[in-house]
């Protein structure tokens, strides 16, 4: 099962309410680990505090979106969004832009959702069309990873990039975007 996959289904069928209470205390105990002194003197110990942040915010958005709190969703997405971009900046790795593209593509998916479901008062106009955008940058992400990997990453890869194609289908097929759409399905 591709990481994508496992994010789609990161709650359905398991404990919820553990899961969240489990992600939030990882939060807890990172925030409580930042604040020693002694990890400013190891910034591999700070990259890795960080990373297991951002894997903390990105479980809760999925775990928020599947339970169709799409505000909270977007939220989590949003600092697991910013997280890695200040990861990539330290240290530009391809698992961190790997990581970015799979944030952006369930970004793009939540407001998408968001945007269909046209929820009085949450929804703006623009939902659809921002999901759109982040779903394109996960497409540049995995397009340009792909090319520049072999073996069995870049089959993984291949397979992130066909899952975000699918999503921007959608998304695109939701603003009647329907030869677009099409085209993004051939792609992928």
């Amino acid at each position: 099962m591709s990481s994508l996959e496992t994010l789609r289904s990161s709650g359905l069928g398991t404990d919820q309410q553990n899961s969240e209470e489990h992600y939030l205390q990882a939060l807890q105990d990172i925030t409580r680990l930042e604040k020693l002194t002694f990890l400013a003197e190891r910034p591999f110990l700070l990259y890795n505090l960080r990373t297991d942040q951002k894997a903390s915010h990105l479980g809760l958005g999925c775990l928020y979106r599947d339970q169709h709190l799409f505000d909270k969703a977007s939220e989590q997405l949003t600092q697991a969004h910013d997280l890695t971009q200040e990861l990539i900046r330290v240290e530009d790795s391809p698992g961190q832009q790997d990581r970015l593209g799979v944030i952006l593509t369930v970004h793009g998916e939540i407001l998408n959702r968001r945007g269909q479901l046209q929820i009085p008062g949450q929804t703006t106009p623009g939902d659809s069309r921002t999901a759109l955008g982040k779903q394109q940058r996960a497409v540049r992400f995995f397009s340009q990873l792909e090319r520049s990997i072999s073996g069995p990453l870049r089959e993984l890869t291949l397979c992130k990039l066909m899952e975000t194609l699918i999503s921007m289908a959608d998304t695109l097929e939701t603003l009647e975007l329907f030869e677009e759409s099409q085209a993004a399905m051939k792609e992928a």
